[in-house]
């Protein structure tokens, strides 16, 4: 074993940075010479091959063999990354030229889509049906052609023809108001600027007015409030990430007028309560008068009195009971444990579960290429114990248990699970159920940013498997540094005890913030630096939204004086 080698084994085996960074000052030069003649002598860029070189290194000393002549790896490892960097620099330019070309179109349409704008939608509304529907569905609703041709009935090619004679339509009536332009030019207006976006928060504030206005007024429709929910457009890991509890507030409404009507039967019964007390007083009375010596004028008198002392104790015990029943109903439920009295909610809560777990494990089901009735027994597997610790988790909450005591029961419960699963997928596909579910937060966080990367398919998949393993590695890195296992599961909202306690939840969402911000440290290696700000923005997203995602569930889950 050379003695470079040496030094990348103490590093792998005992984290000893001094002997990375040994290795690191024999061999810069030679990476850094070869990255500077592959990037054209431009310093900045050499400096950050030079850096992703050493960083893929380090994440394979422990697998680097003693006979790999280092030397010629990093030569290597020098020219792939410095041509993938290349590449990349390619693309920017290119994209950037585009962009410069696109301002450039944008601006000239926007200057006739404002010469136009005054007149543009009483035009629109004076063409025929089937124009106007075409010039919606093409520029304000933003389809294709094919999309077009579907909402019309018909197929592409018409569509295409049946747009391009609304236009030429369009231009005739705009030129009766005096502004000439040419269909294509009119076409290029509305294909860029015919729709604005909204301010930002407005669709959410404008949802949530209609549905109070709707619940206010009677309508029927169901507003869900999504707990916990995953999407392909709002990130939460998970938030993407990812159970639903969907409390239809319809059903709330519902739970809440059940506890109204007990509490007007509550009422009744302190009501019922005062009249049984004057009746048990008035019969104390002739009871006690009773027991003076009877005459034979009273004998049937006292017999009548005898039976009505049974009758006192047994209004005696019914009040007991009524005073118990009164007390028990003092402390109101949750709102999930009064949803899960009725069993058409159960079944739509239980529904909702499979459906946002069959999102989530959609990906192992292709990796493991489970077939479709695997699949679904999978996700009722997982839904049915979804629920089961819901349950446990009310009850929980509702008789103040420990964390100790919590944290033992969905211990067994994830035991009872893997026990299950096991059963069910057999030994191979489960160890490929258990490491898929181990690196959940790298898959769904790849998977949900990589619709926020600029480049093309082919960078954006490379990109993505690159954020992947990173994830993996900086969350391998700070489960060992906190002293947790392997298999600890840092998506949040896929934790029960992170409802139970908020202790315990904010102790996860910071060690899952942790690792977004090694992450961010490592990444620039790969993403450009308008790239960094977005996965900025995503963590930020992915952290708040699951910090709401588990106070609501806590206060959904928790009687009101939890």
């Amino acid at each position: 074993m050379s003695d470079a080698h040496r030094l990348l084994r103490e590093y792998a085996e005992g984290g000893s940075e001094e002997a990375f960074a040994e290795v690191v000052r024999r061999y810069l030069d030679l990476v850094y010479s070869t990255a500077l003649r592959l990037v054209n002598g431009d310093q900045h860029q050499a400096e950050d091959v030079s850096q992703k070189v050493f960083a893929d290194l380090a994440s394979v000393a422990a697998r680097m063999k003693g006979e790999v002549m280092l030397g010629g790896w990093l030569h290597r490892h020098t020219c792939f990354v410095a041509s993938k960097t290349m590449r990349a620099e390619r693309r920017r330019q290119i994209r950037e030229r585009e962009a410069v070309e696109m301002k450039a179109m944008q601006e000239e349409a926007s200057a006739d889509l404002a010469l136009v704008s005054p007149v543009l939608d009483e035009a629109i509304n004076q063409l025929g049906s089937a124009d106007r529907q075409a010039i919606l569905l093409r520029f304000f609703e933003h389809r294709d052609y094919a999309g077009v041709g579907a909402g019309l009935g018909s197929n592409e090619e018409a569509a295409r023809k049946r747009v391009g004679r609304a236009l030429e339509k369009l231009e005739r009536l705009l030129k009766r108001r005096g502004i000439a332009l040419s269909a294509t030019a009119l076409g290029t207006a509305l294909g860029t600027g015919a729709v604005s976006a909204a301010p930002a928060g407005l669709s959410a504030s404008i949802a949530a007015s209609a549905v109070a206005a709707v619940t206010l007024g009677g309508g029927g429709t169901l507003a869900f409030l999504t707990i916990m929910n995953i999407t392909k457009t709002q990130v939460a890991v998970f938030g993407a990430v990812v159970l639903t509890l969907g409390v239809p507030l319809i059903m709330q409404k519902q739970a809440q007028a059940k506890l109204q009507a007990e509490n007007e039967g509550l009422k009744q019964q302190v009501a019922d309560l005062s009249r049984l007390k004057a009746e048990n007083d008035r019969l104390s009375n002739l009871v006690a008068e009773a027991r003076q010596a009877p005459t034979p004028a009273t004998n049937e008198q006292f017999r009548e009195l005898m039976k009505l002392r049974g009758q006192v104790g047994t209004l005696r015990q019914t009040a007991e009971e009524a005073v118990a029943a009164a007390a028990a109903k003092s402390d109101p439920p949750s709102v999930m444990s009064g949803l899960t009295q009725n069993p058409e909610m159960v079944k739509m809560i239980r529904d909702q579960q499979k459906m946002a777990l069959g999102m989530v494990y959609k990906g192992l089901a292709t990796k493991a290429n489970l077939s479709p009735d695997l699949t679904e027994n999978l996700n009722n597997l997982l839904a049915d114990h979804v629920m089961t610790n819901i349950n446990y988790l009310t009850t929980m909450l509702r008789d103040g248990k420990s964390m100790a005591e919590m944290d033992q029961v969905f211990s067994a419960q994830e035991t009872e699970l893997k026990k299950e699963v096991k059963q069910l997928l057999g030994p191979e596909d489960f160890q490929k159920y258990e490491d898929y579910t181990r690196n959940l937060a790298s898959y769904l966080t790849s998977e949900q940013f990589k619709g926020m990367l600029t480049g093309d398919k082919e960078a954006k998949e490379a990109q993505t498997k690159q954020m992947y393993q990173l994830m993996q590695e900086e969350t391998d890195r700070a489960l060992a540094a906190a002293g947790l296992p392997k298999d600890y599961q840092t998506v949040p909202t896929l934790n029960f005890r992170n409802i139970a306690s908020e202790e315990f939840a904010d102790k996860n969402l910071n060690l899952l913030d942790s690792i977004y911000a090694n992450v961010a440290n490592r990444a620039g290696a790969f993403l450009s630096p308008e790239e960094l700000e977005k996965f900025a923005e995503f963590r930020k997203m992915a952290i708040n939204n699951n910090r709401v995602a588990l106070t609501v569930n806590r206060k959904v889950m928790a009687p009101p004086n939890k």
